[in-house]
């Protein structure tokens, strides 16, 4: 069934929002209007690690937010689901008559109390949670998933979440700060994760949410013209397991990029108990072969030095005798457990200073002063807890490259 917003409804909602009550304060939510074409299913965790009290206070958080961004002329459809051993569908996606009775459907949504199996009701969400409303072909929107909860899960979430990404769904996640880590592995990205403090702050996070669930994912640089050199770090600190997920994690940001010698070149620079060029900007001007000759980068053990790194690859990767292209934007992106990194702030800047960007990816407990002055004035830092969570970082990376941070 097609959603009915009828104006009188949502006419009603708004005027009784706004209208201050005497001698109390009336909180006024933000007006806001979904105009992006998208179906949204949340997602609510009704468990007994959530308690009745977080239950209801996502409760509240949705019902503000319809109530905010629904009307007469959105093109958006919601739906809400609640789970702990099982997924229940309060409201299919589209399933209601106005914003009111949307409404009235949250208030009648139960409390269960049960084992918080966030990883199995991910799964019956891209099996079943968007029902009639899911169109085929090209008239099919943007599927929605946005994820609440305060509580951790029972069960594994990481291949059900990889599923539901698979099957064309995105994922949001909302929740505190205890689930923050869980909610990054659940949405792929900490960019699609939203943190609150206390429950005003979690209101707060409607005109993010509604931002979210609005924007595209950038498509990387598809027809963006970059130098793009990749500075491993392959010393004897970082180890050879930790150095394979960083070739892992390279590779997977290369496939972002449409390399050719017109649009994206992209070379590796590797450095422990030496500094070497893996391949040059112009060594391999097609995708599949970057892939190939990222796999087959050397580990090197030793003791590293950023420094030299990046002196390196101003004298002898970063130059038009190596293929660097005049006028073209060029940006560095080093990967590094943060030791070595003491006497690479002034060769960073000596490539700033000759118009390269250089972003830094920090991993594990660096030494963040050090890299701090690595990254520069523009703080060009991305800081990762452990090499197997660099993945959730790719969008934060490819957003520094493709979204203008970088290459001005």
């Amino acid at each position: 069934m097609e959603a009915r917003v009828s104006q009188r409804g949502w006419a009603g909602t708004t005027a009784s929002a706004r209208q201050p009550s005497e001698g109390r304060l009336t909180v006024v939510p933000p007006t806001l209007s979904l105009e992006c074409r998208t179906d949204v299913l949340f997602l609510l965790a009704s468990s007994a690690g959530t308690t009745l009290e977080g239950f209801l206070r996502a409760k509240a958080f949705v019902k503000r937010f319809v109530q905010a961004s629904l009307s007469e002329d959105s093109r958006a459809l919601v739906g809400v689901a609640w789970y702990s051993r099982e997924l229940v569908l309060a409201v299919p996606v589209g399933e209601y008559q106005d914003v009111p009775h949307l409404v009235r459907s949250l208030d009648a949504v139960p409390f269960s109390g049960g084992a918080t199996l966030t990883g199995s009701a991910l799964r019956q969400a891209a099996e079943r949670g968007f029902g009639s409303a899911s169109r085929t072909g090209q008239d099919r929107p943007r599927r929605v998933v946005v994820l609440l909860t305060e509580s951790r899960s029972q069960d594994e979430v990481a291949g059900p979440a990889q599923h539901a990404r698979t099957r064309g769904l995105f994922l949001l996640g909302v929740g505190t700060e205890a689930v923050r880590a869980e909610l990054e592995e659940v949405t792929g990205s900490p960019e699609h994760v939203m943190v609150y403090a206390d429950p005003q702050d979690l209101f707060n996070q409607i005109p993010e949410l509604q931002g979210k669930l609005c924007s595209r994912p950038r498509p990387g640089c598809q027809a963006q013209s970059l130098d793009l050199v990749f500075m491993l770090d392959a010393s004897a600190s970082v180890g050879p397991e930790n150095f394979a997920q960083m070739q892992s994690f390279v590779r997977s940001c290369t496939l972002q990029f449409d390399v050719n010698p017109d649009v994206t070149q992209i070379g590796l620079v590797v450095y422990g108990s030496q500094v070497q060029t893996a391949f040059g900007l112009d060594t391999h001007i097609t995708r599949p072969a970057v892939l190939r000759a990222m796999s087959q980068a050397p580990y090197l053990g030793g003791v590293g030095s950023a420094g030299t790194a990046l002196l390196h690859i101003y004298d002898k990767v970063m130059t038009v005798q190596r293929g660097a292209r005049p006028g073209v934007p060029k940006a560095v992106v080093v990967l590094t457990g943060g030791r070595g990194a003491e006497d690479a702030a002034v060769p960073a800047q000596k490539l700033r200073n000759n118009g390269v960007s250089v972003l830094v990816v920090g991993v594990g407990p660096v030494l963040r002063e050090a890299l701090r002055r690595l990254a520069g004035p523009q703080d060009s830092l991305i800081h990762v807890a452990a090499y197997a969570d660099l993945r959730f970082h790719q969008d934060a990376l490819i957003g520094w490259l493709c979204g203008g941070e970088c290459c001005l």
